[in-house]
């Protein structure tokens, strides 16, 4: 008789605690949200918390944009959205909003797309821990309108990743977009499954209704936890080390140049952040394929085969 692997039926073998509510094929419901949450709130056990008993690794949600709510919350600020928009979420350091903004203004300038106006996110700070108030950023969203939109949804995402790129070169330090696309958007935070909900008060307003969401709850394994290595990031939410982090990230840097010069972009655009967790290089590595044409799947088995990801 065979003998069990030791860790058949132990819940915490494992690292972070990841999962997704879909519903394929109907209409956008907050339903999925309460899910997602309800099913973030069962992994506690599997993220990590700091020395303060109060500040989690990070929590967060990537889902489709609830397209009624954010016109509603647009129209608040006096901004009439086109039928096709970009949306953008980021976390700028407390004082610096104006220097960034104006960075991602003339990024857009420049990409030939129109920054609509700005949002400051509401949210709620009374359940977060010391460490996550302390270095808690400012919480903002932009709406972006492309000049032509008979390009295309599909150009549209591809000069939407290309703005953000160019902003990065931009920004002051310590600024991070979150996301920035017509197609989904990204909420996360330094957090506990609990906390988040109450963090983001958009999160429990019954207008946002979404067809998807993917959740992750962090267990900080080998970079410090941080507002902006929490998960998901813009396309995955990644459980998992990967065993060959540091040669991975020589050879893309060494296709720098062939890279740039297949997306006719400058200096400017960096293809890896700098100082990021093992996830966050793959997300890095996954836009890039998508960027160079690949299909989502294709780009998945690429960036996937050649990760080492330890599972």
């Amino acid at each position: 008789m065979r003998r069990p692997h030791p860790n058949w039926g132990h819940p915490d073998h494992d690292a972070c605690g990841t999962g997704f509510i879909a519903r394929l094929g109907g209409a956008p419901n907050h339903d999925i949200i309460e899910h997602a949450l309800t099913a973030l709130e069962r992994l506690t056990h599997r993220g990590g918390v700091d020395a303060d008993g109060a500040s989690g690794d990070g929590a967060g949600l990537l889902t489709s944009i609830p397209d009624a709510f954010f016109r509603a919350r647009a129209e608040e600020q006096g901004i009439a959205l086109p039928e096709v928009f970009g949306l953008g979420f980021a976390f700028f350091p407390e004082g610096s909003a104006a220097e960034a903004r104006t960075a991602v203004e003339t990024a857009a300038d420049v990409e030939r797309l129109r920054v609509l106006g700005w949002r400051r996110v509401p949210v709620n700070t009374n359940s977060l821990g010391r460490l996550a108030l302390e270095t808690m950023p400012e919480t903002w969203q932009f709406f972006v309108e492309p000049f032509h939109p008979a390009r295309g949804a599909a150009r549209f995402e591809w000069r939407l990743a290309l703005l953000r790129k160019r902003a990065e070169s931009l920004l002051p330090a310590r600024c991070y977009i979150c996301s920035l696309s017509s197609q989904t958007v990204v909420y996360k935070g330094l957090l506990t499954p609990w906390q988040f909900p109450q963090f983001y008060e958009d999160l429990r307003d019954p207008a946002f209704a979404t067809t998807f969401a993917v959740f992750h709850q962090r267990y900080s394994t080998n970079t410090q936890p941080s507002w902006h290595l929490a998960q998901p990031f813009r396309y995955v939410a990644h459980n998992g080390e990967i065993n060959t982090i540091v040669s991975n990230r020589r050879w893309l840097r060494a296709k720098e140049r062939e890279t740039r010069a297949k997306l006719a972009a400058g200096p400017w655009l960096r293809l890896l952040e700098e100082n990021v967790s093992d996830s966050a290089s793959f997300d890095n590595a996954f836009e890039l394929k998508l960027l160079e044409g690949f299909s989502a799947d294709a780009a998945m088995l690429s960036v996937h085969g050649a990760a080492g990801v330890r599972e």
